[in-house]
């Protein structure tokens, strides 16, 4: 057992990633090559939009709603590149998108992408849905116990008394003690 630990000390990434099906980092470099890329057009995207902000508000740039936006914008996509640097260091193109292919498929296909869809769905009903039609209040308590019980985190009762907890402690916080009007 003792030199089992070992090993596991020795080369946390290989032997971990093993068990819990992420790749080593040796073996992401296709992965942050694609993260770049998303993260690089998410920034291009906010910039232009931020830009509108600019000319609508007929306010000068640093005193524009569009300023703020602007310069994250320009931070992410300046992370973008270190990124794509990273990934392209001592690889090449070919690679990363052969990589990329065969990871793709795989990908579609692992628990985790299916938890994640699911959690994104459960995300989109809590906007689209229930603070639609319900107060604030209540739709967050129906998604944090929804949550809770999706993800086994504690019984039936607890979750619920969580659940509810944290909503009117939220309530009491923003909007008793600090005056923020909630959705």
């Amino acid at each position: 057992m003792d030199e089992n630990k070992e090993t596991i000390e020795e080369n946390p990434n290989e032997e971990n990633s093993q068990d819990s099906g992420i790749p080593a980092k040796k073996d992401m470099k296709h992965l942050d090559f694609a993260t770049s890329l998303v993260i690089m057009g998410v920034s291009v995207y906010t910039f232009y939009q931020s830009y509108g902000f600019y000319t609508r508000s007929r306010k000068a740039f640093y005193a524009s709603p569009g300023f703020m936006p602007a310069i994250i914008a320009g931070a992410l996509f300046l992370l973008g590149i270190y990124l794509l640097y990273q990934s392209l260091n001592k690889s090449s193109l070919k690679e990363l998108f052969d990589r990329l292919g065969e990871a793709i498929p795989r990908g579609l296909k692992s628990a985790r992408f299916k938890n994640t869809i699911i959690g994104l769905a459960i995300f989109g009903l809590y906007i689209f849905v229930l603070l639609r039609y319900l107060p604030f209040w209540l739709a967050s308590v129906i998604l944090l116990f929804g949550c809770f019980i999706y993800l086994k985190a504690a019984k039936i009762i607890k979750s619920a008394v969580i659940a509810i907890l944290s909503a009117v402690g939220i309530v009491l916080l923003f909007q008793v003690i600090f005056r923020v009007p909630m959705p």
